[in-house]
């Protein structure tokens, strides 16, 4: 459903109080981004079993299914192995209206989809345990088929597999067409660390055994819920760091065209740094980058007890933007 009168009214009201007492002022090579408003609160919902929201992940239905309810669908996680929700809305601004038959999926969490074009379907990754990401597929964005488990901890020698982004690229030293970037803890050392996976058909996947990126001093051993933005031909590793509990930072990390691992060297930048004040409450959990006209979204997740998602914006005439990144739109 749409949010209720008071839900709007409480909306707005933290949307006006975010614009006021914070703005975000940037020190490295990406642009500057904005904290724009609320997307979603659970308050507002028929469906958030607990309060927390996490994970969204955008898709532009346009030309793939015949009418649609939007022209973009936003799928999100309540936390937990539960299951995956939908709203849908005809602008990256929203309003964001829940689906009334949520979840679209029963038992995953953290959703991430995509349009593989080849394949002429949405595919959908999510874990409904820790130890491995498993892939959904559908023809309508509404119904979903379950497919198989696509990375697993085992196969790198982690206690976890999950929170992953796909994307269209190729790289050359593996002959692949996508990644998979996704977070792995090392028990031994104690640490959470981005990871990557490559595969030439989405389906079938190669994990490095190394990792991509490495938290460094200050993110308190723990770098997760990666993405993948392309800005003025650089590619940037974006990630949250740990500096409160379970989030914080959204920061980012540069990798160079081929995503040779940078380990816990190379420069890290804030992209964004949360508020202290409600309802952000220091954290935010990861980010994905979205492109509508010549704007920016950013869109994550933030706060605890509820968790909300929120939405960012950055201009793009403050550079050249590399518009494979959002291939998915």
């Amino acid at each position: 459903m749409a949010l209720n009168g008071r839900s709007r009214f409480m909306t707005s009201c933290l949307a006006i109080l975010l614009l006021s007492s914070y703005s975000t002022q940037g020190a490295g090579p990406l642009p500057e981004f904005a904290l724009r408003g609320i997307a979603l609160h659970p308050e507002g919902l028929s469906y958030a079993p607990t309060q927390q929201l996490i994970h969204p992940s955008i898709i532009k239905m346009e030309g793939r299914v015949k009418t649609p309810l939007g022209r973009y669908y936003m799928y999100y996680a309540p936390h937990k192995h539960i299951a995956i929700s939908m709203a849908y809305s005809s602008s990256m601004e929203g309003p964001w209206t829940e689906y009334q038959g949520n979840p679209v999926i029963e038992g995953p969490s953290a959703p991430d989809i995509r349009w593989i074009k080849e394949k002429g379907k949405f595919y959908m990754w999510g874990h409904r345990k820790n130890a491995q990401t498993e892939l959904w597929t559908s023809d309508d964005g509404l119904r979903f088929e379950y497919q198989g488990v696509s990375i697993t901890a085992k196969n790198i020698g982690t206690r976890n597999a999950t929170y992953t982004r796909v994307y269209e690229y190729p790289l050359k030293r593996y002959g692949s067409k996508y990644i998979m970037l996704y977070s792995g803890f090392i028990e031994e050392r104690r640490i959470r660390c981005v990871w990557l996976a490559h595969s030439r058909d989405a389906e079938n996947w190669i994990q490095l055994k190394t990792p991509l990126a490495e938290p460094v001093a200050g993110e308190n051993n723990d770098i997760y819920g990666p993405s993948l933005l392309q800005w003025e031909n650089r590619n940037f590793i974006v990630y949250q760091d740990h500096t409160s509990w379970r989030g914080g930072n959204i920061k980012y990390v540069e990798v160079d065209g081929e995503l040779h691992p940078v380990g816990n060297k190379a420069e890290r930048f804030i992209l964004m740094d949360p508020p202290p004040n409600p309802p952000i409450k220091d954290r935010y959990r990861g980010g994905e980058f979205y492109l509508e006209n010549e704007t920016l979204y950013m869109y994550s997740s933030a706060s605890y007890k509820p968790r909300i998602i929120i939405y960012a914006t950055a201009n793009t005439c403050q550079g050249k933007l590399v518009r494979s990144s959002f291939r998915t739109r």
